[in-house]
């Protein structure tokens, strides 16, 4: 059975503290710390909870002030329960503060391809994501959100990108799709 993706405050509070619950005391995040592979912070880790406070309407509609958008509804949501998290998937999904044009924020990377042929397709729509989360100098995986992706329902499509394995971004219908799928394979 597929679990469903969270679309209300609600749905997204019990999503994540399902999620958290399973996650930030798991063998994975206790071997990482051992390691000193630190996913979690300290802080978080002590507080119980992989994410921040919500952040509230005024916060969210400065940022879509300053990106001249406005959000899809299921990160919008998900921002309303938690501004950011810490280990969700393979990324940190940023606060509402620090996400940004994908070709503002990554601005070296857009150049250096921007020779690249093969590329300009993938580059296109690059240029036209939101970039949301990031591995956090991992291996290179960045969350996205395509804003000409936006479907009737407002949603926008959202992208997993992992650009040193040299496949396409993977699409997803929304970014709730995304995070489920990240922590419900």
């Amino acid at each position: 059975m597929t679990t469903p993706s969270p679309l209300t405050v609600a749905e997204w509070r019990a999503f994540l503290t399902d999620f958290n619950a399973r996650h930030i005391d798991s063998d994975e995040v206790r071997e990482a710390v051992a390691e000193h592979r630190q996913v979690i912070s300290a802080e978080r880790l002590a507080a119980g909870w992989a994410g921040t406070g919500p952040a509230d309407e005024g916060t969210i509609a400065a940022a879509e002030e300053r990106l001249g958008i406005r959000l899809p509804l299921s990160y919008r949501t998900f921002l309303q329960v938690s501004d950011g998290w810490e280990d969700i998937g393979p990324v940190d999904l940023y606060p509402v503060g620090d996400v940004g044009w994908f070709a503002d924020l990554c601005a070296d990377l857009v150049e250096a391809w921007s020779d690249l042929d093969f590329f300009a397709e993938q580059l296109a729509v690059l240029k036209r994501c939101l970039l949301i989360g990031d591995d956090n100098g991992g291996s290179g995986c960045y969350w996205l959100l395509h804003a000409d992706g936006v479907q009737e329902n407002g949603e926008w499509t959202a992208y997993e990108w992992w650009p040193g394995d040299g496949d396409d971004p993977e699409p997803y219908t929304d970014f709730a799709a995304m995070a489920r799928e990240a922590v419900h394979p």
